[in-house]
């Protein structure tokens, strides 16, 4: 296979090959079968006998500095730093273990629903049961229509990007005293290209289970059961599992106050109580007035809900056995989902290396590798493009502007369509990025680059959460404000130069997102060193939200205290979340004491744009209008707009009533004449292409019969009767027959023509 050149750089220094034998054999004491690695992973930190490779010195090192004068780009080393870059088999393969853990994960919330439970209201009962039981048993009879009711994939969607935070906070910690991960440290431009560019499966492999032995490494998608597979019972692995089960907590509750509401909202249809028959019952029982029960009821203080027997139902059922029974067997399943998922991933993407290293070796011994040891055109993935109107694939170009049609990208039994837009803006992307980092484009990686990143994305639950705000508000903003920096965005929906502007953002994925423009997670970008105004709309999960506020809060203060230098640059949050008083990352924004001004939108006055709007034509957009306008679709909930300004910010962007107005004018789209006239420009697309088509058809339908040659007239035989058309090879057979008299001419029977299921 490929080899890597790498170093193993551990607290930013060249380890020796001691070191590097010591740390093999660590690794062997936790990993068994896995020598080929091992191999590999010495081959990366420059392995071979101790004999031939002296112990280096300061001096060398310094030599060695000044002989290395390839700098990998600050973006790019950001986008990678918290796990190695993917490609096509390893993305597959981590697609397919996460669709088999979210059907999985799915199961288990359905199955804690408790066991159906008596009306709490049965006074048979009553006077059998001690007051605990009959309070457990008036909250079962709650909890058990309203759990059912939740949704299963709205919890995920939400928690992934909660728990992924976490995980890379942890990993983040575990990396200060690591230095550099190894697939960070590049020598020169091929080993960029080959170990980030185009990575094989094999390196990954090894990139990972040498990140996972210390900690310093991300997984994007799966849950994962440890930070560090080296000790599992350490403090980093025991805090992460007690947050996990924090995290789930929150979003449980969370879902369960919305289910709750419908339920209420719904009366009869859903098989709970009355509210007032819930309410007097707990409250007639007689532990309801002890001073630990009022106690524990103001620890879990429900924000946000105005009835007061909504929220002292809520704040009982929440402290109640039964509900934190159900929370604790839920989270205990969940790791264990989790650890046998991620061991299967590792499995499946190990088996994956071998057969490849062992193909490509076959391959590199009949010669049918090309120079430079490139993988073979089968290796790559397709493109195709989809003509909607008889829905099938050519290889021909295709017009710039033309709306309806899609491509489709296959590789592996796969497919992933991506509309003609979306595709022509990530070439633009890339080809912007690419030569900034290598100095010459590379345009043979693009089509495995873009398989990779719309797998990624694919995997992926709810389209809401991946809704970005429209080009109008980030136009304004921009002109308002200056703003270049969108913090939550990704390659499909960023804005780019087709709408005017230049601008940078951060996204979820910098390993799949890099080399199309991003500079990775926001939690790793540095707002002291950019300043200026920066937007973020981040994924609507409250402590996702919590942890970005954090994250602002931190160059706020430090640019605003006392002691802080003169040439302080001015740093100003630009936040778009829902206005849900109930969630705890609203609250954090609204206490914030560098809350500058609140704005409030009203949900039927403004759009966002669609989530999954790459993946449709503009036909399919507008057939899915439901009262949106093309890719933008109406909000469903209020938005919270929260400006958090430091000293100098608010100095150079006082805050006035203007600016509510200009953001409601740019939500509402009716300055943004490009989307404004987006649906009637689609509908004279759609008619102009069905006319091009047809006279495209008639032109080539009369090409064909000019071309065609002219049909002989058949001659009829001077008796009337057409002549007879015999097999080749048989007319010696038939004169044979004629000279003996066996055959007349006017009675020759003709042989009988073959039917065509003998054909």
């Amino acid at each position: 296979g490929r080899r890597c050149y790498c170093a193993i750089v551990v607290q930013r220094r060249c380890v020796t090959i001691d070191e590097q034998q010591e740390h093999k054999r660590k690794m062997e004491s936790h990993i068994r079968g896995d020598e080929d690695m091992f191999a590999l992973l010495e081959e990366m930190g420059g392995g071979g006998d101790a004999s031939s490779s002296p112990t280096i010195d300061k001096n060398s090192i310094a030599d060695n500095k000044m002989k290395n004068t390839f700098t990998m780009p600050r973006t790019l080393e950001q986008a990678f730093q918290l796990s190695p870059p993917s490609n096509p088999d390893v993305e597959i393969i981590r697609h397919r273990n996460h669709e088999k853990f979210k059907s999985d994960f799915y199961d288990l919330v359905r199955n804690c629903v408790p066991r159906a439970a008596a009306a709490a209201s049965n006074a048979s009962t009553k006077h059998q049961e001690s007051p605990n039981s009959q309070r457990n048993q008036c909250i079962r009879s709650v909890l058990q229509p309203v759990w059912r009711q939740m949704p299963a994939h709205s919890i995920w969607e939400r928690l992934q990007f909660s728990l992924k935070t976490l995980e890379a906070g942890c990993v983040r910690d575990n990396q200060k005293n690591s230095g550099l991960p190894p697939w960070c440290c590049i020598k020169n431009e091929e080993q960029l290209i080959n170990h980030l560019l185009c990575p094989s499966v094999q390196q990954i492999h090894a990139w990972i289970l040498h990140g996972k032995q210390q900690g310093i490494v991300w997984e994007p998608l799966l849950l994962v059961p440890a930070i560090s597979s080296q000790d599992i019972n350490d403090q980093t692995n025991q805090g992460y599992r007690r947050n996990t089960f924090s995290l789930l907590e929150e979003e449980v509750k969370f879902q369960f106050i919305r289910s709750f509401k419908k339920c209420i909202g719904r009366g009869n249809k859903v098989d709970l109580p009355s509210v007032d028959e819930i309410s007097s019952t707990l409250k007639g029982l007689p532990e309801a007035n002890s001073p630990s029960h009022i106690d524990g009821l103001k620890k879990d203080d429900i924000t946000g809900i105005n009835n007061e027997k909504h929220a002292f139902i809520l704040q009982n059922i929440f402290i109640s056995q039964p509900f934190k029974k159900i929370l604790q067997k839920l989270h205990k399943k969940l790791m264990y989902l989790a650890e046998d998922t991620y061991a299967h991933f590792l499995s499946d993407l190990k088996k994956t290396s071998v057969r490849k290293a062992a193909e490509e070796q076959q391959q590199l011994n009949k010669g049918k590798k090309g120079k430079g040891g490139k993988d073979k055109s089968g290796s790559v993935p397709k493109i195709t493009f989809i003509d909607k109107d008889d829905d099938t694939s050519t290889n021909t170009g295709l017009k710039k502007n033309d709306a309806d049609r899609q491509a489709r990208v296959t590789f592996g039994g796969l497919s992933m369509k991506i509309n003609i837009d979306h595709m022509q803006k990530l070439e633009r992307l890339h080809k912007r990025t690419l030569p900034n980092i290598l100095g010459a484009d590379k345009p043979s990686s693009f089509p495995r680059l873009l398989f990779t990143l719309l797998l990624r994305y694919d995997a992926l639950e709810g389209a809401g959460l991946q809704s970005a705000i429209p080009h109008s508000v980030f136009r304004f903003l921009r002109n308002k404000f200056g703003c270049k920096f969108e913090g939550f965005a990704s390659p499909f929906n960023c804005f780019d130069l087709k709408q005017g502007g230049d601008s940078e953002f951060g996204s979820a994925f910098g390993d799949t997102d890099a080399w199309f423009g991003s500079e990775g997670s926001f939690f790793g970008v540095d707002f002291l060193s950019k300043g200026g105004c920066f937007q973020a709309n981040p994924p609507f999960a409250s402590e996702f939200m919590e942890y970005m506020y954090q994250r602002m809060h931190h160059f706020l203060a430090m640019t605003s205290a006392d002691n802080a230098d003169e040439g302080v640059p001015p740093i100003q949050f630009v936040i778009f979340v829902p206005a849900w008083a109930e969630s705890s990352g609203w609250q954090s924004l609204m206490s914030s004491p560098f809350l500058a001004k609140h704005c409030i939108i009203d949900q039927k006055n403004h759009y966002y744009a669609e989530g999954t709007q790459h993946r449709r034509s503009q036909r399919e957009s507008n057939a899915k209008d439901g009262g949106g306008k093309g890719n933008y679709r109406i909000a469903s909930f209020d938005t919270s707009v929260f400006f958090l300004q430091n000293a100098v910010a608010k100095k150079k962007w006082p805050l006035d009533d203007k600016v509510q107005v200009g953001l409601e004018k740019a939500f509402a789209l009716t300055e943004d004449e490009e989307v404004k006239t987006s649906s009637a420009k689609s509908k004279k697309l759609s008619q102009k292409s069905a006319h091009r088509q047809a006279k495209k058809t008639t032109t080539q339908q009369k090409i064909i019969k000019q071309q065609q040659p002219e049909k002989k007239k058949r001659k009829k035989s001077p008796d009337g009767v057409k002549k007879k058309t015999l097999m080749s090879g048989g007319e010696d057979e038939m004169n044979i027959f004629n000279s003996l008299g066996l055959l007349d001419g006017n009675e020759e029977k003709q042989p009988k023509k073959k039917s065509k299921k003998h054909r």
